[in-house]
């Protein structure tokens, strides 16, 4: 018996991504899938100039009424780093997420290189050399060089130069650390800190005013959380020393150039990969040829003509992905549709998430910690996506049984439906529910075989409406699937043999093939259009469809049933270990 028998949870396959770019070459490995409402992922396997790809599409609404696209800091600090799976389920219980890595970040305390802008109030500083992102209040996404101009003055004096912004002084200046950057401020032996309170939250382009607390050196100050604490090392100390008293007042103000009106969020990244349509490559910002040029695993995001949003991740440094350069993904962004696009941190941080789950492959072989992710947050009622595609209670032990639920994240007025194969209601509730997760698993006995919709709308307390359907089937055709070896060891010219059983409950239409981990068809080993009830019995003989031994590695037998009730299918997974004949 194999250790990996499942039914198959199949996505609907899809002929080709619109305006694929004539670099790529689609191969028949391409699946899609509804994440949540107006939000699909698709999941292509390609060929970029002459090596096999990995290449992951999300697709979601322009942001406005239930959709935000925002930037989310790790920790919800600057310093320190999270997985992009553990932001989403931190925000669960406000919001549904799919979302990828952001910034390029410090290994060492896990600050984000570029600019960090949440509701209007700037919790990082722009690099200049770098396109910074900006997700404007009408949705829309804007590019931009974006330098940082920061002064500071106490009492009477004049206004100086605040070099920095939630980063540490790596050389001689002043710089201004808000709650924002952690608990405390950086340590340093010549550091003066200067405690403000009172000091508003951190909105660009604005005077900010607090009051003197305290001076104090060597750094490692707690950062007040209605204040802030201004850090000086070198003769910038000694100076802010001179003049700074308890009691007196402190100005700063943080100066963005260029601004963007109607701006509220922005984030760091770069280099900028799509401006009107066209591919705005090569580029003069401030990244290496080793960051530009290689294969690498990538990461980023664009926006359509039409507002929507993809967010495009590309596997890398892995034997099914060999990853691509910055003009490859740019080329992807192109054909996708995307007139505006900009490149996030790649290599080992390449993640895309949904609802807490990796979708992609990890080239560190896990998911990374990074310092920020770029997210789309859906507000409207959620329902997961059903435990099985096609539930089976045929005493096999596989998908005997449905599990359903549904999320909502702000107080709403439900309305839940598990609608049978003859239209009819077979399980409703209707009310009042406060944000939280409301599962149900259907009695067994009223699940008649058949396609079955489970129907969820709500009301929110604002007067938002949403609604969700997810579909599934029951269906007892096909069962009992069975492997005659987990691993499976094959001589290079004699190959081997796999015995091959399974049930049938009902005549069906039956195919058996042989595939690889991403679904595509090695070997044809069974079909016949009459199958009548009972067991069947098949045996492989290790080859594929050109007669040639199949190399080491994991493969999927997949059995499908097709008649009146509709599609039953399992797969069951077992290994290869190619060995060199004998003799």
């Amino acid at each position: 018996m194999s250790f990996m028998r499942t039914k198959l949870l199949l996505l609907a396959v899809v002929t080709a991504l619109v305006g694929t770019p004539a670099a790529w070459s689609a191969t028949p490995a391409t699946y899609t899938a509804d994440l949540m409402p107006g939000v699909t992922y698709t999941r292509e396997v390609k060929t970029v100039r002459g090596k096999q790809v990995v290449v992951h599409v999300v697709t979601a609404p322009k942001p406005g009424g239930l959709y935000r696209l925002v930037p989310v800091l790790s920790n919800g600090t600057i310093t320190g780093t999270e997985t992009v799976t553990q932001m989403e389920e931190r925000l669960s219980d406000q919001a549904t997420a799919v979302g990828i890595n952001g910034d390029l970040f410090n290994w060492q305390q896990g600050y984000p290189s570029g600019i960090f802008m949440r509701d209007g109030i700037l919790q990082g500083r722009p690099i200049s050399g770098r396109s910074s992102l900006g997700i404007g209040l009408d949705g829309t996404l804007r590019l931009a060089r974006v330098a940082f101009f920061g002064t500071y003055g106490v009492g009477d004096s004049e206004r100086d130069v605040l070099t920095q912004l939630n980063r540490p002084l790596d050389e001689p200046g002043v710089g201004l650390f808000t709650p924002a950057w952690g608990a405390e401020t950086p340590r340093a032996p010549n550091a003066v800190d200067v405690v403000v309170s009172g000091f508003p939250r951190a909105s660009p382009n604005a005077d900010l005013t607090g009051q003197i607390l305290e001076v104090r050196e060597g750094g490692g100050t707690a950062i007040p959380p209605d204040g802030a604490v201004l850090q000086a090392i070198g003769p910038f100390g000694r100076q802010l020393t001179s003049i700074a008293e308890p009691g007196l007042p402190l100005v700063a103000r943080l100066i963005l150039k260029p601004w963007w009106e109607g701006v509220a969020d922005a984030i760091g990244g770069g280099p900028a990969l799509v401006r009107d349509g066209k591919i705005a490559l090569p580029t003069t910002e401030f990244f290496t040829s080793g960051q530009l040029l290689p294969r690498h695993p990538r990461t980023a995001v664009g926006q359509l003509a039409d507002g929507r949003i993809v967010l495009v991740v590309v596997d890398g440094r892995q034997s099914f992905s060999a990853g691509v350069n910055l003009w490859d993904i740019a080329r992807e962004l192109v054909g996708l549709g995307v007139v505006t696009g900009i490149a996030f941190d790649a290599g080992g941080s390449t993640t895309v998430a949904f609802d807490g789950r990796v979708l992609n492959s990890p080239s560190d072989g896990s998911e990374r910690a990074v310092s920020t992710a770029l997210m789309m947050l859906y507000y409207g009622v959620y329902a997961p996506t059903p435990t099985h595609a096609v539930v089976s209670p045929n005493g096999d032990g596989v998908a005997e049984e449905q599990q359903l639920a549904y999320k909502v994240v702000r107080p709403s007025t439900v309305k839940a439906r598990l609608i049978g194969p003859d239209g009819k209601a077979v399980w409703k509730e209707e009310g009042p529910r406060e944000p939280g997760t409301y599962p149900l698993v259907p009695d067994r006995k009223t699940l008649r075989e058949g396609s079955w919709r489970w129907v969820v709308s709500a009301v929110d307390a604002e007067g938002n409406e949403s609604g969700t359907e997810r579909r599934f089937s029951v269906n007892r055709t096909l069962g009992f699937l069975e492997l005659s070896r987990e691993r499976l060891t094959l001589r290079a010219k004699r190959g081997g043999k796999l015995r091959i059983s399974f049930r049938l409950a009902r005549k069906a239409q039956v195919e058996v093939t042989v595939e690889d981990r991403f679904g595509r068809v090695l070997r044809a080993v069974y079909g016949r259009k009459g199958q009548m009830p009972g067991e069947v019995v098949l045996a492989w003989n290790g080859r594929n469809e050109r007669g040639k031994v199949v190399g080491t590695g994991r493969y999927v037998v997949h059995v499908l049933a097709v008649n009146r009730i509709g599609r039953a299918e399992l797969t069951d997974a077992f290994s290869v270990k190619r060995t060199e004949s004998r003799g």
